[in-house]
């Protein structure tokens, strides 16, 4: 699988959900839907795997919930809310830092065209100062 292109069609997934199901319901129907569609382009999904990390060389298990890993390289967090608020945007790029990995897409289903409530998400390397 190349991985430039798993962002598109998990967006292109997440268009044939919304397609069907339409805005209005809550986010763990969508959440299963879409792991369904992704399964049956056979890509690798895994749904609702709790993020551990090291602290100060302390395990930190279960710190938060991936809703959807696909192909163990683009995280997917499923919301369906009015409004995509900054505290959410910025969980999503901690929980990619510490996650370990490099992209991701955040999805509110709750948009009248999916195309607006799909952002995209990359983690940037820090600079040493």
């Amino acid at each position: 699988m190349i991985t430039d292109d798993l962002p598109h069609l998990v967006a292109g997934a997440c268009m044939n959900v919304h397609r069907s199901l339409g805005p209005g319901l809550l986010r763990e129907a969508y959440e299963e839907c879409l792991a369904l569609e992704l399964r049956s382009l056979e890509l690798s999904v895994r749904r609702g795997g709790p993020l551990s990390f090291e602290y100060q060389g302390h395990a930190v298990a279960n710190a938060a919930r991936l809703d959807l890993v696909i192909e163990d390289a683009l995280l997917v967090q499923v919301l369906s809310v009015e409004e995509v608020s900054a505290p959410e945007r910025q969980k999503m790029e901690t929980l990619l830092r510490l996650g370990g990995l490099k992209a991701g897409l955040l999805v509110n289903f709750n948009v009248p065209v999916m195309r607006k409530g799909i952002e995209r998400f990359t983690v940037k390397r820090r600079e040493a100062g």
